[in-house]
């Protein structure tokens, strides 16, 4: 089905990421050979809300309730944040096509074929009178796929609306993940830790929520047997498609690895370096790309961008280049991802995540 090109295809994107740092709504008109993002807002969680979401990723007492009454903070601060979209804009609800909305990712378990987010998406669209779309990566996963990661297509969207035939997304969230478009042919796949060490690490160290430019990291010095130690874990071995998230990657993981016997920066440091070589092995894979575009919270990670373009052989950009701000590549993405769904339009998944078929990805609620 062909969406129309007018200054009617208004679209909402909301995306909370696996950091569960705060929340990103993007405005967008889309349309099937441009997006451009109209205006966008941003809301950090206080570190109390941070650690409540983070703590629903391990099992623990009346967490069914406590995923609930979070899920309803979600979608309050998210109705918040579009109403003030829409006065900055001078917008009417009425103008937007839909919402894609997606909450925090609380449990990621393709093999038992289910991942849960968290967010009211009956009270968005109650409240909000905007079509909402939200449970993206469940009907992928019923096809046998991984149900992430899901923004590759956007990806190759985007390269398609700015006349691009090849290039490399490498999106740096709490976890990091690839895209590879070369021509029609599209891979994507999990790499597996990107800041999400990081964060947990200097959260447990200095109560902070993140290391700023990494700095932090980059007064400490790599320990090569540490390091070695992390990357033994069998996911990295692991062939693609594959998915992963804090169900498996978190404290208890690493409390595996004895790191009060490291300086604490030293500890660091190593998990910035396991980010950068997870990436840079599969780049080196790569033949014939020009360009890798980086998007994700981790492109603000100076240091870690940083020694990414110095031991890269391929020319590293932000996705600031194609017109995006990097922290706005995922909501964007859902924007599109809601347009895909509201117009019935099925996807095929099956190089990225491992679905048999190709699918309508997303539940629609009607206010």
């Amino acid at each position: 089905m062909q969406i129309k090109s007018d200054k009617k295809n208004l679209f909402i994107g909301i995306m909370s990421g696996t950091s569960s740092d705060g929340l990103d709504v993007a405005l967008c008109s889309i349309d099937n050979n441009q997006i451009k993002i109209i205006d966008s807002i941003s809301h950090s969680y206080t570190k109390k809300l941070q650690m409540e979401i983070i703590e629903l990723n391990s099992p623990s007492i009346d967490e069914l309730n406590k995923s609930k009454i979070l899920g309803n903070k979600i979608a309050n601060i998210s109705i918040r944040l579009i109403e003030k979209l829409l006065l900055n804009n001078h917008l009417h609800p009425s103008s937007i096509k839909a919402i894609g909305f997606h909450g925090p990712t609380i449990r990621h378990v393709p093999k038992d074929f289910y991942s849960l987010q968290i967010g009211n998406e009956f009270l968005l669209a109650s409240r909000t009178k905007i079509k909402t779309v939200s449970n993206f990566r469940n009907m992928d996963i019923a096809s046998n796929g991984e149900g992430a990661p899901l923004i590759p297509l956007f990806h190759k969207y985007l390269l398609h609306t700015k006349n691009i035939k090849k290039g490399v997304f490498v999106n740096i969230g709490g976890f990091s993940n690839i895209s590879i478009i070369n021509n029609s042919s599209i891979r994507g796949y999990d790499l597996g830790p990107g800041n999400v060490f990081m964060d947990i690490w200097i959260n447990k160290i200095k109560k902070r929520k993140y290391d700023k430019n990494g700095s932090w990291a980059k007064s400490g010095t790599v320990s090569d047997d540490l390091l070695r130690r992390l990357l033994n874990d069998s996911f990295f071995k692991k062939k693609p498609p594959k998915s992963t998230g804090r169900d498996y990657f978190n404290l208890d993981w690493l409390n595996k690895f004895n790191l009060n016997d490291f300086k604490p920066e030293d500890a660091q440091r190593t998990f910035l370096e396991l980010s950068t070589i997870l990436i840079l092995r599969e780049i080196e894979k790569l033949k014939g790309f020009k360009d890798i575009f980086i998007c994700g919270g981790g492109a603000n990670n100076t240091f870690l961008m940083d020694e990414l373009s110095k031991r890269c052989r391929i020319n590293i950009r932000t996705t600031e280049y194609l017109g995006i701000k990097p922290e706005l590549i995922e909501p964007a993405g859902f924007a599109w991802l809601g347009c895909q769904s509201i117009n019935n339009n099925k996807l095929n998944y099956k190089a990225i995540t491992g679905a048999i078929k190709d699918n309508v990805l997303g539940v629609v609620v009607h206010p």
